[in-house]
């Protein structure tokens, strides 16, 4: 696997994590800080891309700040991407204020009870895969680093993002929700049935209902919901 197919794989599980808990919301600041994270893998990965000998160390040893590596992607798009400079520009904004939130989360004890509402973390998400288009684009020399590529070859990234932006869309469109629970009414939760005889009944609390629907739902359910974008 290349660095790229490892970074979407973490990428994959914090969009699970956070539709695990889609209906009680119990999960979204576990997805936040992953996806946070994901933001600063994502980051180093373009950078040592580009530049092969670059480290993400300065002096005497110590690690660069988050707002040292967004600096020097900014300074990569000024100087060879300048076209799409003020799209990272836009997306890198928002993800160094969702980094001084999320290490209030840390530092301060007056905010262990909070949570993070339902849009926050969709939008977190569906910026950082915003941002992995960006930072790799097509590329068909090296397909290895072409982030839509990877993602198509990537577990059930494809499903789970056409819901994330479903959810988002949703918020400006009423319609688009109710949609949504109807094809997952008739999704495909189980796998292949082990005998063609008898009958099972199977109660999920919580979202479990989703987590098989698109585990087991595939490139079908991903085509559904994608229609609805």
């Amino acid at each position: 696997m290349s660095k790229l197919s490892y970074l979407v794989s973490e990428v994959n599980a914090a969009l699970e994590i956070y539709l695990s808990g889609r209906t009680g919301q119990q999960y979204n600041r576990t997805a936040f800080i992953l996806c946070d994270d994901g933001v600063e893998l994502a980051s180093k990965l373009f950078l040592i891309t580009d530049d092969p000998e670059w480290s993400d160390k300065k002096g005497e040893n110590r690690f660069k700040s988050f707002w040292d590596i967004t600096r020097e992607v900014r300074s990569i798009f000024r100087t060879k991407r300048f076209a799409e400079l003020g799209k990272a520009d836009a997306l890198l904004v928002k993800m160094e204020t969702r980094r001084t939130r999320r290490n209030e989360f840390f530092h301060s004890t007056s905010l262990l009870d909070l949570n993070l509402h339902r849009r926050d973390c969709i939008e977190a998400l569906c910026d950082l895969l915003d941002y992995g288009k960006l930072l790799f684009p097509t590329n068909r020399a090296q397909p290895d680093l072409d982030w839509v590529s990877v993602v198509e070859a990537t577990g059930t990234m494809e499903t789970c993002e056409a819901i994330l932006r479903l959810d988002l869309k949703g918020f400006f469109d009423p319609s688009v929700p109710p949609k949504i629970n109807e094809i997952l009414k008739s999704a495909k939760r189980l796998g292949v049935k082990p005998t063609t005889k008898g009958c099972e009944v199977v109660h999920h609390p919580e979202d479990y209902h989703l987590r098989l629907c698109i585990r087991n739902g595939g490139k079908a359910l991903r085509d559904q919901l994608r229609v609805l974008l």
